[in-house]
């Protein structure tokens, strides 16, 4: 817990911010905006395991080894923070400035960000991707003020993203002139194993990928690696830049040791099914692909991302054939998930009359539920009743009693009805076709497409097209607005650009930032914290009793995983 003490005025903070070097007082500027207070200590930032299969670990470990023979018997200690700000190494010359190091909060597994530790030399590194000396007064916690540090970003030769930050902290009085050039030889050190190590990578993949295609003669192969992407003639045939941001997306995050597969259609129209494995143990996977019609009879384990809902081309043929049928309909799904459109699609061209829960607020229940009566005696097309979850419990069961009494053509839009009394589900028995559409962020595949779409609703230019580069930011974004969202996206970006390319930086909302990569175990927390937030209908205190933590802790989480709300 962080200390509790009378907050440092305000003015006196001021006075002194007047007094830094510009860069020291934006970092303090940005801690304050954080919550963080000068008395506060490190115990409220997080602390978790870190990944010492890392290739940043790796690159570095020979070099801080150096550095800790170089500085044994000094007072100097050597840190190294991941590319989201956690430590996950510290070397020392002495035992005792390890102890009080630690003492005051340098811990591995800590996250050190601005908003958790304040102005020092690896959070405002890490923020703002340039070197920093941090003297003594110039930290914002007072912990730290007896301590000087210099920092410096490691970045990837190749792919030019954050791999960490390499830090060398010292008492204030220990200052030498000799560590920031040690600092910077141990920098370019890294850099160069980094560069090495990808290119090791990048060998095994392109030895991964010839053998596919040596045993697949013909068949379409590509093999993708962090800044690579390997594809024979066949795939070269059949993919698009379109289907590459869609593969990578696909693909991310794959385990090691298990073969997926996933139907997918190409930006061409072309149903396939492709079986990929990672082959690399920095994340390269190698795919193959099947006509979606004829696939080869071999035991697969079908990604998670697919369990609990169809892709889009399954929902719209499910839609299409409950048209053809004239079958009821229950649509579900999350707020934004496209519910509406969905029913717009499932109506085709027979007329369709929306009966909207929202208007409750504003019409008497009587006079809404006789249109809803008149409707389903008189018209010939299909009654739509919207957000059947928003209605109360005894107006829930007097709609489900006239729908299930009815014989004409009718379907229902509704949020999760799992969690809802037993007057809304009763009319599940009644629905013939009940389809749940998932949310945005577990169809990132399916985002070209579906952004292709509403470019088109919204009655934007035929010139209007989506370069490779933003595809790749919209697939990568978490969309907790999902489809909503998307089209507000889209919309503020046609705005803009009323011809011609929408690049990544026109869409302004995704590039706020530099975005935050997250480890299977973050991402999957991510997950666990959103659906709960979903469930809870947005509660943060429900939520937060749920997931047994407490709300300071969801809020903690929510705003270190990047989770909006």
């Amino acid at each position: 817990m962080s200390i509790q003490s009378a907050p440092e005025p305000r003015g006196e903070l001021s006075a002194q911010q007047g007094m830094l070097r510009e860069e020291i007082a934006l970092s303090w500027r940005r801690s304050m905006l954080s919550g963080l207070r000068p008395d506060d200590t490190f115990d409220s930032a997080s602390i978790e395991e870190t990944d010492r299969r890392s290739r940043l670990f790796d690159a570095a470990t020979p070099i801080l080894d150096r550095m800790q023979d170089d500085l044994a018997d000094t007072r100097y200690c050597v840190l190294l923070a991941d590319r989201d700000a956690r430590l996950i190494d510290l070397r020392v010359g002495q035992r005792r400035i390890q102890d009080r190091i630690e003492e005051d909060g340098a811990i591995r597994g800590r996250l050190f960000t601005e908003e958790n530790t304040g102005t020092n030399s690896i959070a405002t590194v890490y923020e703002t991707r340039q070197p920093l000396a941090v003297r003594g007064e110039e930290h914002f916690v007072e912990a730290m003020k007896k301590y000087s540090c210099y920092g410096y970003p490691l970045t990837h030769p190749t792919t030019r993203r954050l791999e960490g930050v390499l830090d060398v902290t010292f008492l204030s009085e220990d200052d030498s002139p000799l560590l920031r050039p040690m600092l910077t030889r141990a920098v370019e050190d890294v850099h160069r194993r980094l560069l090495e190590g990808a290119r090791s990578t990048e060998s095994a993949l392109l030895a991964a990928f010839q053998e596919t295609v040596s045993r697949r003669r013909g068949a379409p192969v590509v093999a993708i690696g962090e800044d690579v992407f390997f594809a024979n003639t066949a795939a070269q045939q059949v993919l698009d830049s379109v289907d590459h941001t869609v593969l990578r997306a696909v693909t991310e995050g794959t385990p090691s040791g298990r073969q997926l597969t996933k139907d997918l259609t190409l930006n061409s129209g072309l149903a396939v099914r492709a079986i990929w494995s990672r082959v690399t143990s920095r994340g390269g996977v190698v795919l193959e692909f099947d006509p979606a019609e004829t696939p080869r009879h071999r035991q697969s384990v079908v990604d998670r991302r697919e369990v609990g809902a169809a892709p889009t081309r399954t929902v719209t043929g499910r839609l299409a054939a409950a048209r053809e049928h004239r079958f009821t309909t229950l649509i579900t799904g999350d707020q934004g998930t496209g519910k509406s459109r969905a029913l717009t699609t499932l109506a085709g061209d027979t007329p369709v009359v929306r009966h909207r829960a929202t208007v409750l607020t504003d019409a008497p229940a009587a006079d809404w539920l006789e249109d809803l009566r008149q409707s389903l005696d008189t018209h010939t097309g299909l009654v739509a009743v919207e957000d059947f979850h928003l209605l109360p419990p005894a107006m829930a069961r007097r709609v489900g009693d006239l729908l299930a009494d009815s014989h004409t053509w009718w379907a229902i839009s509704s949020g999760p009805l799992d969690a809802h009394a037993a007057e809304h589900r009763r009319i599940l028995p009644h629905c013939r076709v009940q389809i749940t559409l998932a949310s945005l962020r577990s169809r990132a595949d399916e985002i070209p497409q579906i952004a292709r779409e509403i470019l088109r609703e919204i009655g934007a230019a035929d010139s209007v097209r989506l370069t490779t580069g933003a595809l790749d930011a919209l697939t990568r974004h978490r969309w907790p607005g999902n489809i909503a969202e998307l089209r507000t996206i889209l919309e503020a970006a046609v705005r803009q650009r009323s011809s011609g390319d929408i690049t990544a930086d026109q869409l302004p909302a995704l590039s706020s930032g530099p975005r935050q990569e997250l480890s299977p175990l973050q991402r999957a927390e991510r997950e666990a914290i959103e659906c709960e937030l979903d469930r809870s209908g947005g509660n943060k205190l429900a939520a937060a009793k749920n997931l047994g933590i407490s709300r300071t802790t969801l809020y903690k989480r929510m705003s270190q995983l990047g989770i909006l709300g």
